[in-house]
């Protein structure tokens, strides 16, 4: 290319990039000026609904007061003499009820029969008072009484009303925002409408007022575009929109009206922000494409340079291919559509024994029979349900004569119409494994059977030691008949030499929590016998001991010592062979998915880039499969601990959300962010295990979420007293859901939902049950809502500290945990009897240890049974009902609490996990009052006990 080619490309780039910028300042202003005349027109629509739904509210109030004056009078009738006690309080009954509905409307109500005149009223302290007033008192102001007399009987019933008040509190309950203005007209005069306490004036340039007057003086409704000012120390004045809609209180002889207005500045000042940083967003984009074509345009000639230099690599990466084979043991083998093996790798010959030619003529003969058998049958079925992955054992012959188990891996291939054209696979010897595995399950079969074969004595107590109940199998073995322990001590049933010992067993276990082993021996009918004994808590209310005869183990004992170490070593030997086996297949995948990091950049072809992205998802899934196995095998032998430290919780939010955003972009999923600004800057977490978390459950919700669908994340918190911090996740995406039937599953190691389509199945299925463990690591809880075709909601707590270096942060903790979150001084303000109904362990002991700060000492149960004992035993003023427990349900338990004594007005709050309308309207049908969903915040409870203990004054 000469230099005359490359100038004239260059000015076609300055040309592109002059008209790119006119064009987009001319699609910005006009897109502005679009929008800007369809939000005031918004605005208009929604003012103008605004005071005319007030209007009409006010309206029926008023006359619903006429109508109940004329009513009431027609009922004064029949007590136009006042001769008797009871007549004299059923009317002023009466009254009182009509000052109760009407008490912002209604000061005085006057009555006057024959020539006694009274005046009810109601003052502050909701104190009911009847006055006499002087004959000659006059109601003449049209504007301030409402007078309804009697055409049978001299009686006429005054209502002195406040239409200051009254417009007032009807007006405040349409919110117009910050920049709305509120006004009532009585007879053409303003009265501006002041709202929170605020001390400033408003009114209308003296033609708007005008123009307003006029439409009023009609009957007519309008909208205008006008002039709001304001006077004395807050002056303005300001273009507003401005609506107003006219009414009538009959039966009082003044023109009313409201008018609402809206500052059309602020409307308008919304727009701006918004299109100053798309102008600036798109002006960058101009500048960062015109900058990549001119990049673009100088590498041209070095590519083809560098295209001779990955071929190169190419080769290099296919040696290093063959090299990871020879290390896992494996081969590459290809099937036709037919099923049969046309092309193998050339370590075949390492692995079997056998050169490419001889397996490819004959390698169905060098598979146990038994096995091909199973595997003809899994190939129709994948074939047929059309599978893209399909993963065997086999036991294949080697050339020597030896017998190995191998596993196969194969990725299957269908053309347009879903017919089978081929698969590739990779077959690795997994022998050593195997066997491993083999014997590992032997030995722990022949375990089971020693302990299935050993007859066990059992007794169930209460904690006090009461017998409650018992299983034995050999009552040979036992003093007495186990029937008579029912209902005594334990120290009342056994011998006296062994009462010190057994008692001081099972009263260690009742406080230590754990189990307690003793041995015994015991003078039975078939003689001296050894016994041991095991104590340990069944539940929160019952203890259990297990007795076993050991006399004859000691006979066998050290055979049974021996085969339980050889099941030891097998299980040492499995674990060391998966650990071994991650850093062999680790080590090699890390230089393999480098390389192809690299061969991704360069230029490919359709089928290469396809090729290269198989290899990479390949490599990135069985990684991550060992990662997931790895970490689990730590959660369970408990080495996981929490390594804490200070962070900037927002910043480490964003870093989390942001390894999502090839996946967002390329599956146009709206990933959303909401964090509360109650988050303090800096906390005190576990970092890298909260971005595990996060990572899993968000890395599911994109990867189960279709092509333009929304994914929300919310953040709020809340502070525990001192400087602890509670902070609620939420995870709602718009995917294909889960059944309600599979969401216990979810947390368990090993399993997934099934959910969308097969390629979207991969993993390990640990993700979700490691971070539950982590979450329950950090001190909260998982909860799972999900529907088919409605996507789900993954929600969890945590609890952390504020960073001890961010002093404004703390400041602003100490602010917020004042007033009503002062948690320590609730129980002196609002004492109540408090009954807790919890299944779950961890919700339960985050409850009982959050009503400790709160004040409480709460009773608890585990379900729906145990929770109607304790209302049958004692009053409780308020109960925190678990929805699904074991037993007997929430629901069920709230019908049957409602039916006792104690139940019938104690005030029963559902907790669930349970979000959708139907479970909320069966709690309120079942008898509960209230609802709260998990996760539960701290200030919902405090709100509750409050409102519970005002219902109970």
């Amino acid at each position: 290319m000469n230099n005359t080619d490359k100038s004239q490309r260059f000015l076609v780039l300055v040309w592109m990039s002059i008209a790119s910028i006119v064009l987009i300042l001319f699609l910005a202003y006009f897109f502005y000026n679009t929008l800007s005349n369809n939000l005031l027109g918004n605005s208009k629509q929604f003012l103008n609904k605004q005071v005319e739904i007030a209007s009409n509210e006010v309206q029926r109030r008023f006359n619903s007061l006429h109508e109940d004056l004329t009513y009431y009078t027609q009922s004064l009738e029949s007590f136009s003499s006042f001769d008797t006690e009871e007549k004299i309080q059923l009317h002023e009954a009466r009254t009182r009820r009509l000052l109760n509905s009407y008490r912002t409307l209604v000061d005085t109500l006057f009555l006057d029969v024959a020539n006694m005149r009274l005046a009810y009223l109601i003052r502050d302290n909701n104190y009911f008072e009847k006055i006499e007033i002087p004959a000659n008192r006059t109601f003449n102001d049209p504007g301030k009484y409402v007078k309804v007399s009697s055409h049978k009987e001299p009686i006429t019933l005054i209502a002195s009303v406040n239409i200051e008040q009254f417009l007032s509190d009807y007006a405040s309950n349409h919110y117009l925002g910050e920049s709305g203005f509120k006004f009532y007209f009585v007879n053409g005069e303003p009265h501006f409408i002041k709202e929170g306490g605020s001390s400033k004036e408003a009114g209308f340039s003296d033609k708007t007022l005008k123009e307003i007057n006029n439409e009023i003086s009609g009957g007519l409704r309008g909208i205008y575009m006008g002039g709001v000012k304001g006077s004395g120390e807050h002056e303005f004045e300001t273009g507003a929109i401005i609506a107003q809609y006219p009414f009538d209180l009959y039966p009082l002889n003044s023109e009313f009206a409201f008018v609402f207005a809206q500052d059309r500045s602020v409307i308008i000042s919304r727009l701006y922000g918004t299109y100053l940083y798309i102008v600036v967003g798109l002006f960058l984009l101009l500048i960062l494409i015109l900058f990549l074509m001119i990049r673009h345009f100088r590498s041209i000639n070095e590519k083809n340079y560098e295209l001779e230099k990955k071929s190169d690599e190419i080769n290099l990466l296919f040696d290093q291919q063959t090299m990871l084979l020879q290390e896992i043991n494996g081969y590459v083998f290809y099937h036709d559509k037919k099923g049969k093996i046309y092309n193998v790798s050339d370590n075949l010959i390492e692995v079997l024994g056998y050169s490419k030619e001889e397996f490819i003529e004959n390698n169905k003969s060098y598979v146990v029979q038994e096995d091909l058998e199973t595997l003809r049958k899994e190939a129709i079925k994948a074939i047929q349900e059309k599978q893209d992955y399909l993963t065997y054992e086999l036991s294949i012959v080697k050339k020597d004569g030896t017998i190995i188990r191998t596993k196969s891996f194969e990725k299957m291939f269908y053309d347009d119409e879903g017919n089978f054209m081929s698969s590739v696979g990779i077959c690795t010897d997994i022998n050593e494994k195997y066997l491993a595995e083999q014997e590992l399950i032997k030995s722990e079969n022949r375990l089971r059977a020693v302990l299935n074969s050993l007859p066990d004595i059992i007794f169930i107590y209460n904690n006090e030691g009461i017998f409650l109940d018992f299983y034995v199998q050999n009552r040979d073995l036992l003093i007495e008949p186990p029937e008579d322990s029912i209902g005594r001590h334990i120290v009342e049933v056994v011998p006296e030499s062994k009462k010190e010992i057994l008692n001081g067993a099972f009263n260690r276990a009742l406080k230590t929590g754990k189990t307690q082993k003793v041995e015994v021996v015991l003078n039975t009918g078939n003689g001296k016998r050894f016994l041991q004994v095991r104590f340990f808590k069944l539940d929160e209310e019952r203890m259990i001991s297990v007795g076993r005869d050991v006399t004859e183990q000691r006979l066998w004992e050290k055979g049974l010592q021996e085969a339980k170490e050889v099941a030891e070593v097998a299980n040492k030997a499995k674990s060391e062979f998966l650990a071994s086996m991650s850093h062999e297949i680790r080590t090699p995948m890390n230089g393999l998915l480098g390389m192809i990091g690299l061969l991704e950049n360069t230029s490919l072809d359709e089928d290469q880039e396809s090729f290269v992205k198989v290899i990479r998802d390949s490599g990135e899934s069985l990684l991550s499969i060992i990662k997931d196995i790895l970490d689990y095998s730590k959660i369970e032998e408990g080495k996981l601990e929490l390594n804490v430290s200070s962070f900037q919780f927002r910043e480490e939010l964003k870093r989390v959300i942001s390894i999502f955003s090839g996946m967002v972009t390329e599956k146009k999923i709206s990933l959303n962010v909401s964090i509360s600004d109650e988050i303090p800057v800096w906390m005190v977490l576990d970092k890298e295990k909260l971005s595990q978390i996060l990572f899993n459950i968000i890395g599911n919700a994109i990867k189960f979420t279709p092509k333009g669908g929304t994914v929300d994340l919310k953040v709020t918190g809340e502070p525990i007293l001192d400087k602890n911090f509670m902070i609620y996740f939420l995870v709602k995406d718009t995917g294909v859901g889960i059944p309600k039937s599979k969401i216990p599953q979810l947390i368990n190691p090993f399993t997934q939902a099934d959910r969308g389509i097969l390629e979207e199945r991969s993993g390990t299925g640990l993700g979700l049950a490691i971070a539950n463990k982590l979450i329950e690591l950090m001190g909260g809880s998982l909860q799972i809502e999900s529907e088919l075709d409605e996507g789900s909601e993954f929600s969890f707590t945590i609890f952390s500290r504020v960073s001890e270096s961010a002093e404004q942060d703390n400041r602003d903790f100490e602010r917020y945990s004042k007033g009503d979150y002062a948690l320590s001084h609730i129980s002196d303000k609002y004492p109540l009897e408090i009954l807790l109904v919890e299944d779950n362990d961890i919700n339960l002991k985050f409850m009982k240890l959050l009503m400790k700060q709160l004040g409480y000492e709460v009773d608890t149960a585990h379900n729906g049974i145990e929770a109607v004992k304790a209302v049958r035993a004692k009053k409780y003023d308020m109960i925190f009902m678990d929805y699904q427990m074991p037993l007997m349900n929430g629901l069920e338990a709230s019908q049957s609490i409602r039916t006792i004594k104690n139940g019938a007005d104690v005030r029963i709050v559902g907790l669930s996990a349970n979000v959708f309308k139907e479970d909320i309207e069966k709690a309120f049908r079942a008898g509960m009052d209230d609802y709260l969903t998990k996760p539960i915040k701290i200030r919902d409870i405090v709100k509750k006990i409050k409102e519970s203990f005002e219902l109970n004054i």
